[in-house]
């Protein structure tokens, strides 16, 4: 099989497209039909399966936890263990395009294909990718079949770190793996093979056939949408193929499949009159919290963002009102929030002093009030104590509209809104971006909200 620099093309595989075995060998004809048209294909793969499938890198994860839920695995060996899913792809990928293909291959772990990562295990940055042996084994006419998720750390300058560390990604590792190749070895494009015929208006287990496929779309509205919830591809690979200006092509394994590309910015192509899609985020968890002071507000909301700031918990839905503030975080990160906010301590300039309390029933926070209180009395300090009710909300998503430039169409939110109303959806708060607006509603309403969003502005277009 010749090679030609300028006809280089990267396919990724999901797990649902590398397992069960019938989807493999689907997978590993499409990489055979690009043979075919003349391409070089670099192939990514991420672990078999779904999330509870025994090779996923949930349920490899889970295998260490079960030793010892208390005691937790050691950030380096759980790397370690969570990259074998795609080391176990890589082989039968490999495996599977040289039976069908006849073609010779070579199975690569992130490390062997040069991907060098800061050392940050679990959720590793991409700092280098050493392409010399991928051309090497395209030069000799075999197909690199590359592990998604992966790198190997590289030895600092300064020699403070192990040089061969294996690390992870993080989530969507896979997706980031395709568009750091694509652009390291400057390809004509990559492939990013999903449950679905491409980028659609909703999800299809939501809104069922009524969902629509995209022909071509900007890289700022699959950015915005993959933000947003909508799974076809990480945010992350979508800004790496963007500055690279590298297409990419979304698209299922069946042999009909179209697909949808993504090739434009919104600065080439001027204004677009168009409603891209309605997406649903993971359950998130809601929090509002009020105070008497007003003039202490300012001080007390930015102490609170930073604290959670500190532990590396993002926040989303911020909104500051008269007497206090409120926003949500992803719900698998409640427990966190819960052990940064409850019962912390906060210092002011007027001379009070709140202590966060997000259960009036957590005896946690009320023991350490009573220590507060006694201390400050025992050090003759003026300060005055008082509580901070933190209210919590844990059945919520956002559902969200996605739009070009839908700050510009005032009436998009009026339109949305009357309909959720007319649906009996309660809208509990409302959040604008350049390009989508999103509602945070209780997740029992969640696919209702999809569907009534989606044949207001979809459906009836």
């Amino acid at each position: 099989m010749p090679c030609y620099r300028n006809k280089v093309i990267v396919q990724k595989f999901g797990g649902t497209s590398v397992h069960p075995t019938e989807n493999l060998l689907a997978s590993a004809r499409c990489v055979i039909r690009a043979i075919h048209q003349g391409w070089s294909p670099v192939v990514v793969v991420s672990a078999p399966g779904r999330r509870g499938d025994p090779y996923a890198t949930d349920t490899l994860k889970k295998l260490a936890e079960a030793i010892d839920p208390q005691v937790p695995v050691k950030p380096r060996e759980l790397d370690l263990l969570m990259t074998c899913g795609e080391i176990i792809s890589i082989v039968l990928m490999a495996q599977a395009i040289r039976v069908l293909g006849g073609y010779d291959t070579i199975a690569l772990t992130g490390g062997q294909a040069g991907i060098y990562t800061d050392y940050e295990f679990g959720n590793a940055r991409i700092i280098e990718i050493d392409t010399r042996y991928i051309w090497r084994c395209l030069r000799e006419g075999k197909i690199p079949v590359v592990a998604g998720f992966q790198g190997v750390t590289k030895r600092s300058v300064e020699g403070r770190y192990v040089h061969g560390a294996i690390t992870t990604l993080g989530r969507g590792g896979s997706d980031t793996t395709a568009a750091a190749l694509g652009m390291a070895l400057g390809a004509n494009f990559i492939e990013i093979y999903t449950d679905v015929d491409g980028v659609m208006t909703a999800d299809p287990r939501i809104v069922g056939n009524k969902a629509k496929r995209h022909d071509n779309l900007t890289y700022e509205e699959v950015s915005e949408l993959t933000h947003l919830g909508a799974k076809v591809i990480h945010p992350r690979a979508v800004e790496i193929a963007y500055e690279s200006k590298t297409p990419i092509l979304v698209k299922s394994i069946k042999p009909t499949s179209v697909g949808t590309r993504v090739d434009k910015s919104l600065l080439d192509v001027g204004e677009l009159h168009r409603i891209t899609g309605i997406t649903q985020s993971a359950p998130v968890v809601h929090f509002r919290m009020e105070l008497e002071e007003r003039e202490d507000l300012p001080e007390v909301e930015m102490l609170v963002y930073r604290a959670l700031g500190d532990s590396n918990i993002s926040v989303h839905f911020n909104v500051h009102f008269e007497n206090g503030f409120e926003f949500v975080v992803s719900r698998e990160v409640m427990s966190q929030v819960l052990d940064v906010l409850d019962g912390l301590l906060l210092n002011v300039s007027s001379g009070r002093a709140y202590v966060l309390l997000v259960d009036e029933h957590r005896e946690a926070s009320k023991v350490k009030l009573r220590m507060l209180s006694e201390a400050f009395k025992q050090l003759g300090k003026q300060t005055q104590i008082k509580v901070m009710k933190v209210k919590v909300g844990a059945n919520r998503v956002t559902v969200s509209i996605v739009a070009p430039n839908v700050r510009n169409h005032p009436e998009v939110l009026t339109r949305a809104l009357d309909a959720l109303y007319k649906a009996n959806i309660d809208v509990l708060q409302v959040s604008d971006a350049d390009h989508s607006l999103s509602f945070l509603v209780y997740e029992e309403d969640m696919n209702r909200a999809v569907n009534v969003l989606h044949q207001e502005f979809v459906e009836t277009s």
